[in-house]
């Protein structure tokens, strides 16, 4: 295998750290809303899906291809997700800026080091 080229390792490192501070925030929701309310279940939700980008961030990490392919999907909807709020008001700057880690992340995902390192 080849070495783990510097952008997958950012972007590995970007998911860690996204997904520490979801799983916190979300385990600091769920305790505060020891009762099943509404809070509780979107911290629940939240709780898994940060578990999710941890685990992508380790298959990044690794060279796992299955954990770009999942990575594309969450750049591509956050994406997605930017260009529909400019028509619920947010700005197009705000749109731009919004993505722009989404953009980079998946620039640094196919480059043709990063494509060697997934082997495809």
């Amino acid at each position: 295998m080849t070495r783990r080229p510097l952008g997958v390792t950012l972007v590995a490192i970007i998911a860690w750290l996204s997904g520490l501070l979801q799983t916190v925030g979300s385990l600091i929701v769920i305790l505060a809303g020891a009762v099943v309310t509404g809070h509780a279940i979107i911290g629940w939700i939240s709780l898994i899906i940060g578990a999710v980008v941890l685990a992508v961030g380790v298959g990044l990490w690794r060279g796992n291809p299955t954990a770009r392919t999942i990575a594309t999907i969450v750049f591509v909807i956050n994406i997605a997700l930017e260009v529909l709020g400019m028509f619920n008001g947010e700005t197009l700057w705000s749109a731009l800026l919004g993505s722009a880690l989404s953009i980079i992340g998946l620039i640094l995902l196919y480059t043709p080091r990063a494509r060697e390192y997934f082997g495809s």
